[in-house]
């Protein structure tokens, strides 16, 4: 720096000028080029932590695979898996009429509700809108008993949530819903055509408007 100033055959004077100019060049260029990007630091610093903590989950999920393939047998040989498709409302209503009379819970009404919408490709789901009256200990009982076991019932909505006419006991009308397993229906492989070799007629085709074969 100082050579470049001494070509220039500058008096001191000029030179702090010039030494001032270029400081407030260089703050300039700083303030439009460097500085605005001083704040993304911050957001890439966020982005960073957020793919970190992703990274976490996904390779937790990834050290589970052998569970849910277990988890996944289990469920293949579970009884819900075997119930034939005519038997699985059957199934559903005896279920919540034995696990009611085993938690003093009374069943006023218990019929079939539409299709619930979510059965796809690998599950069937039966749903029944059940209105019972029981306790509220009786009620919780009834609730976790049928969410655990081969039942696989779980409650999808609860609506009209009311004393009864004793003024001692919840009535309510809940939205039953059980997954049953679909059996896998096997593929048969394509057939292949038929390979029968084609007999060909011995000798000389017949001569049009005959009925004799041209001789040879």
């Amino acid at each position: 720096m100082n050579d470049w100033l001494n070509r220039l055959n500058l008096q001191p004077q000029e030179r702090r000028l010039v030494l001032g100019g270029i400081v407030i060049v260089a703050l300039v260029l700083n303030y439009w080029l460097i500085w605005p990007y001083f704040s993304e630091w911050s957001k890439l610093n966020a982005d960073m932590a957020k793919v970190e903590s992703r990274k976490t989950v996904y390779l937790g999920e990834i050290n589970k695979k052998a569970l849910y393939e277990r988890q996944l047998k289990d469920l293949e040989k579970s009884g819900a898996g075997e119930v034939l498709e005519e038997d699985q409302d059957n199934r559903v209503t005896s279920t919540i009429f034995t696990q009611a009379a085993t938690h003093n819970v009374t069943v006023i009404r218990n019929v079939p509700v539409g299709n619930p919408g979510a059965t796809n490709l690998f599950f069937n789901e039966v749903a029944r809108s059940v209105e019972l009256i029981a306790s509220e200990g009786d009620l919780v009982s009834f609730l976790q008993e049928l969410g655990t076991g081969d039942s696989m019932i779980r409650v999808r909505d609860i609506s009209r949530l009311r004393l009864d006419g004793s003024q001692t006991k919840l009535q309510t009308t809940l939205t039953l819903v059980a997954s049953f397993q679909k059996k896998m229906k096997a593929v048969a492989p394509p057939s292949k055509p038929s390979t029968a070799s084609v007999v060909k007629p011995k000798g000389p085709p017949p001569v049009l408007g005959t009925n004799k074969p041209v001789k040879k």
